[in-house]
């Protein structure tokens, strides 16, 4: 029952009416036991600044933030975790007696969404498609999982060239490189690098019938292919990957887990999920998203 003691969270974008969000994280409360409420803000980029000053006024618990407010927003919080001065966005922020410290936790939900998958990253090579905010986070990720190489391409070189220098000089890989399209031999690539991501939106609505993978045939029971996309929950990227024999896995739990990770910080309780209730948010979520499961 909501009282006086209830504590508010939210998430704040432009749009965010499709925020998967306020179902998840209410989900969370209700399954944790906590006394508290969630609710979806749609903030223009004029008004983040007084957004911020009235998650002071108010005493709003923590904010999840989307776009178009990740990079902006850092500099209306008091403090920044190191994830943030290193990638220079948030998702998430906390306020401690009108303290507000900004964090991210895109990169930890991909981690921990691995799950066994895991064990095939650290001293391996991987191949991402995208130099975008979600590429950066997953770069982040793909340092702390301690791969020895990555290889970025983007359809913007120069980011991908700016992402690649970033992931040595800031987040620690050993090697990292953009390829310059159609120069770079991507097919051999893929061909001995079986860890592909696409951390770009092709394979969203309205390119549904799209891919990043060009030559699908090389694909073999080998790769990994992770796809950051969740809606559909089968793009063609991991269509073709699964139809080769390869292990394959969307962005939900990724979502999910970054999800997580923030009601986390706000509680400052470590709250885990089972195999049985991950499975079953999964279901809630899809069918929210339309999707047959």
């Amino acid at each position: 029952m909501i009282n006086a003691s209830t504590a508010l969270y939210g998430v704040i974008g432009d749009p965010v009416a499709h925020s998967l969000s306020p179902t998840m994280q209410n989900w969370f409360i209700d399954q944790f036991h906590l006394n508290a409420v969630y609710a979806a803000f749609r903030v223009k980029s004029e008004k983040l600044g007084s957004c911020i000053d009235g998650m002071r006024a108010m005493g709003i618990g923590g904010l999840n933030v989307t776009v178009p407010h990740k990079e902006k927003v850092v500099a209306f919080a008091d403090e920044w975790s190191d994830d943030v001065r290193l990638i220079g966005a948030a998702n998430t922020l906390k306020n401690t007696g009108g303290f507000i410290s900004a964090h991210v936790t895109d990169p930890y939900g991909f981690i921990e969404s691995l799950g066994d998958n895991e064990q095939r990253f650290r001293g391996a090579s991987v191949f991402m498609y995208g130099a975008g905010g979600a590429a950066k986070s997953v770069a982040y990720a793909l340092a702390k999982l301690g791969v020895d190489q990555l290889l970025i391409v983007d359809s913007a070189a120069e980011k991908a060239v700016e992402l690649a220098e970033q992931a040595v000089k800031s987040f620690g890989i050993k090697n990292a490189s953009a390829l310059q399209k159609p120069l770079a031999p991507v097919k051999t690539i893929l061909t001995h690098t079986h860890i592909v991501i696409n951390a770009t939106p092709l394979g969203m609505h309205p390119w549904h019938d799209k891919t990043v993978v060009e030559y699908p045939d090389v694909i073999t029971a080998d790769h990994y292919f992770y796809d950051l996309v969740y809606n559909p929950g089968k793009t063609r990227f991991l269509r073709e990957a699964e139809e080769r024999g390869a292990t394959i896995q969307n962005g939900l739990d990724m979502l999910i887990f970054q999800g997580l990770q923030s009601m986390r910080l706000w509680t400052e309780q470590p709250l885990a999920l089972s195999a049985a209730r991950l499975n079953d948010l999964r279901s809630i979520m899809n069918r929210q998203l339309g999707l047959n499961e």
